[in-house]
């Protein structure tokens, strides 16, 4: 062979390459063989006589999903991404197909699940020159739920419950006695204490109880209610009325139904220290009732806008965004920072509040690491004896951090 031969032939193969390399991103056809997994599934296409390209999804191991906007037109603007209709399966919807027309004549397809970002398969492209009436298919895509986003959290001294956007509750930590177990169920507000939790349900605004129960702090009045807040071995809860109720152990400082209209109540214990604050409904103002050795009660004057107690201390958010706490101080625990906050939550011997920023600061004791907030922004925050959980503002998920001895601090993953 010539040198001029060689020179030609390896032009000859480079070129094969190339197209070769080409052929392997585009939309190959269908396969004998499919995936089982019923989260994964492959974007399919075809050309139709009109010279339209028909396009729809295809489930792994499923029939076949076509949307009823599904044809790319012949006249489509280079570089302009379209989209189709949702693409449901079994009735849910998972998402929109996307495609745009390439310089070269291609058609790039890409797919965007539900609340996600849009997901750009290896083989996408569909040749300018395909046959018409051949499905071809992408390689395969893995459409992964969005983890679940949470809309309220609830720290307890060994335990944490959370409220999902479903209204669906999920505990962990510690289960001694099924104060993890949350009963099944659609719920509007949810509050954890040592070893019980109760919540009130979204269809009739009662309430449910679970956990330990000695002392019948887990057996609710019948009712309807606005807010709940469960206490060491008692709860109290707000009717619609704006009335107060409480229940569980029965003590010189137990309060069972406070008398006028409230719009926010706290109920704390530890050490024997039983107490409950609330936020008058008319003029904004605290009340407090029960022990009061260290001016756990003596609310200073003004208005506010959210309360937590804990068992000899209590902190509230005024309402130009300062906080205020009282009662007992031997740790720093009442030395809220400056600012302006739309949250806070006080209990064990710490504190944090989430700044207008959506900054988490805390103060007191951090023998545990309970109040090393991590950065970022948050929307709800709750202190438990001594670790913490936040939920993101990004994502709807939770952050805990602090103690983890009975897992409190390690949240579901699903």
């Amino acid at each position: 062979m010539t040198r001029t031969a060689r020179r030609a032939a390896i032009a000859a193969l480079t070129a094969l390459a190339a197209i070769a390399a080409i052929i392997a991103a585009d939309l190959t056809p269908p396969a004998s063989a499919q995936s089982e997994d019923e989260s994964t599934g492959r974007i399919v296409a075809r050309r139709l006589d009109d010279g339209r390209v028909e396009f729809g999804w295809q489930p792994a191991g499923g029939t076949r999903v076509l949307p009823r906007q599904r044809y790319f037109p012949t006249d489509a603007t280079v570089d302009r991404w379209l989209h189709s209709s949702p693409v449901e399966v079994e009735g849910a919807e998972i998402g929109r197909i996307n495609a745009r027309l390439l310089s070269d004549g291609r058609i790039e397809f890409a797919f965007t699940p539900t609340d996600r970002e849009r997901i750009t398969p290896r083989a996408r492209y569909f040749p300018a020159d395909a046959r018409v009436g051949r499905w071809l298919r992408s390689t395969e895509i893995a459409i992964v739920p969005p983890a679940p986003r949470y809309i309220a959290v609830s720290a307890g001294r060994t335990h944490t419950c959370a409220l999902r956007e479903s209204g669906e509750i999920k505990c962990w930590g510690r289960n001694s006695s099924g104060e993890t177990d949350a009963p099944e169920g659609s719920y509007t507000a949810i509050s954890t204490d040592n070893f019980h939790s109760c919540a009130i349900r979204e269809s009739s605004g009662e309430i449910a109880c679970w956990g330990y129960n000695s002392y019948g702090q887990s057996d609710a009045p019948d009712g309807r209610y606005i807010a709940v807040s469960s206490g060491y071995e008692r709860s109290c809860a707000i009717r619609v009325t704006g009335e107060i109720a409480c229940w569980g152990r029965r003590d010189e400082w137990r309060v069972t139904n406070i008398p006028g209209r409230y719009s926010a109540v706290s109920a704390g214990f530890i050490g024997g220290e039983r107490r409950t604050c609330a936020i008058h409904e008319s003029n904004s103002a605290i009340e407090c009732w029960g022990r009061n050795d260290d001016g756990q009660n003596d609310a200073p004057e003004g208005s506010y806008s959210a309360v937590d107690t804990s068992s000899q201390r209590t902190c509230a958010i005024r309402t130009n965004g300062e906080i205020a706490c009282w009662g007992w101080n031997a740790l720093g625990q009442n030395d809220a920072p400056e600012g302006s906050y739309i949250a806070v939550s006080a209990e064990g011997n710490h504190a944090c509040a989430i700044h207008t920023s959506g900054e988490i600061k805390c103060w007191g004791w951090n023998r545990d690491g309970q109040n090393d907030a991590p950065e970022g922004s948050y929307i709800a925050v709750s202190t438990g004896y001594d670790h913490t959980c936040a939920i993101r503002a990004s994502d709807g998920g939770i952050d805990c951090w602090g103690r983890n001895a009975h897992g409190q601090a390690t949240p579901p993953a699903d």
